[in-house]
């Protein structure tokens, strides 16, 4: 059976969405799944988080879509230091793509995993670049599922609704199977604003909204900054955030241990 390849995506920075990444990674491995990382953001932070540093002549997600050739992907896969994750790193190089003027560029990273055996995975994870460019709509067009990662701000409304026009249109144009899966509410603050912006999405698109949200907690960032799974971190209220991703990962269509 091959693995759902589901992007995480929002068209703004800095809403958790690599975070989201890095925590559904943990989750899938601390159940004993196993999940590979596409990181299609050229920041390369979620490169970064998994302990990876790139070294010259590393293929990363750049070499997936500067060229149109089947399966490549495949050459791009490297292990990480984390137990049951394995990466298509990025860099800087990616942002490159975004002045490629090819006709079929959105269409590379499709190709790039086309007839490849993704069966030893549970699930694909690719961690979307934080706008709205050829990049995301190389990785919708390539996807199976859309999970929308927003924090409950003032802006989150309008932001999940421009990323569904998006999948609206990759639907139309070029993959009419792309579902979009969850709403998931990360950095969450208890805040009035905050509460009010989670019941204003809520709202809006019902149980399209995942149950779990994501708190906003220092150990969020003091395991990434030390590359571990938050399912392996201890101190601070990392426990708090290993149940958020767990009971998140519980709410999203990804069937750990299916048969291959």
């Amino acid at each position: 059976m091959q693995p759902r390849k589901i992007a995480l995506g929002n068209q703004k920075g800095g809403v958790g969405k690599t975070a989201s990444t890095l925590g559904l990674a943990s989750a899938i491995t601390a159940v004993g799944g196993k999940v590979l990382v596409v990181d299609m953001d050229q920041q390369g932070n979620t490169t970064g988080g998994l302990g990876v540093t790139l070294e010259e002549g590393m293929m990363t997600a750049y070499h997936l879509m500067n060229q149109t050739r089947e399966g490549i992907a495949a050459e791009a896969i490297i292990a990480t230091p984390w137990d049951g994750v394995d990466l298509i790193p990025a860099d800087e190089e990616l942002g490159k793509i975004e002045s490629d003027g090819s006709n079929d560029l959105v269409f590379r990273l499709d190709v790039a995993f086309e007839g490849l055996d993704l069966s030893p995975y549970d699930a694909v994870l690719f961690d979307c670049p934080p706008n709205m460019g050829k990049v995301l709509f190389a990785v919708l067009i390539a996807a199976d599922g859309v999970v929308a990662i927003t924090e409950p701000t003032i802006d989150s409304v309008g932001g999940v609704q421009k990323l569904e026009e998006t999948i609206d249109t990759v639907r139309k144009r070029a993959n009419p199977k792309l579902a979009f899966d969850k709403i998931v509410i990360s950095r969450k603050r208890s805040t009035g604003e905050h509460e009010f912006r989670e019941s204003e999405l809520r709202e809006t698109y019902g149980a399209l909204v995942a149950k779990t949200s994501i708190p906003e907690l220092a150990a969020r960032q003091d395991a990434h900054s030390n590359r571990t799974p938050i399912h392996q971190f201890k101190g601070g209220k990392a426990l708090t955030l290993q149940l958020a991703y767990s009971d998140l990962l519980a709410e999203l269509p990804i069937v750990i241990g299916a048969p291959a």
